[in-house]
């Protein structure tokens, strides 16, 4: 989808079609969403603690990270660019930052420790921004990094993470190609093991791109995601920044 920039609350403003304009009094409704008239927000490409978990209240640090956001928000007039169709739930996800400024939301809601990098869009320039940020904020234990609830796990010891969305770190064991979709085995029982999978669709176009996941064996990886329990904690792979290459033997 082609992008549409527009300023919100600003004099001058470029609305897409059937779009009321301008938008006034944008408030946070997590850490990476936010709504201003009647329209709801999310911010591509990050993830803040939810309001809801699959067991208990919601997640640690989602009241902090939502009133982070409200604190960006107050007073401001923000660029808004769109990023793909809207989400399921007619929510637009953008990129946004405030007028005068040069980064954008997601940087510094990453770079205080509110949200995580959670790959999603073709910006891969700005994504690969905001792992360079998450990595500082991570090494100094700023915000939800101070907790143990948002650790990195080791990939012996996924199963921990499963039912939320983790960074995973381990050296690959085994690469396999089984029907149509190819897995990285972290460990030596693929059904108890930690694993990370990808369609051949993926697998195609990152291979395209000059990455083949099949080069990987022997490598010590950084994997981000929701993980599942399916034979054993797994993370499915849907886009490319999902991995990351930390060494190679």
């Amino acid at each position: 989808m082609r992008r549409r920039a527009f300023i919100i609350g600003a004099a001058a403003v470029m609305t897409p079609p059937a779009y009321a304009a301008p938008l006034n009094g944008a408030a946070a409704i997590s850490g990476d969403r936010f709504v201003a008239d009647r329209q709801e927000f999310h911010l591509a490409d990050i993830l803040a603690p939810s309001a809801y978990a699959l067991a208990g209240d919601g997640e640690p640090y989602f009241d902090t990270a939502k009133r982070s956001l409200d604190r960006l928000l107050t007073n401001a007039s923000l660029t808004i660019t769109d990023f793909g169709p809207l989400t399921r739930w007619g929510a637009r996800v953008v990129t946004a930052k405030r007028v005068g400024e040069a980064l954008t939301l997601q940087h510094q809601l990453v770079a205080m420790g509110a949200a995580r990098v959670a790959p999603q869009s073709e910006n891969l320039a700005l994504i690969d921004q905001l792992l360079v940020v998450e990595q500082a904020a991570r090494a100094a234990r700023k915000g939800l990094w101070a907790l143990p609830a948002y650790r990195v796990f080791d990939a012996n010891k996924a199963g921990r993470a499963i039912g939320g969305f983790h960074l995973i770190e381990g050296e690959v064991r085994r690469i396999a190609k089984v029907k149509s979709r190819f897995y990285i085995n972290f460990g030596t029982d693929y059904k108890t093991d930690f694993t990370a999978s990808a369609g051949s669709r993926g697998y195609r176009k990152w291979a395209g791109q000059g990455f083949d996941l099949t080069s990987l064996a022997d490598a010590r990886l950084r994997i981000r995601g929701f993980v599942e329990a399916i034979n054993g904690p797994s993370i499915e792979l849907s886009h490319r920044r999902q991995l990351e290459v930390l060494a190679r033997k």
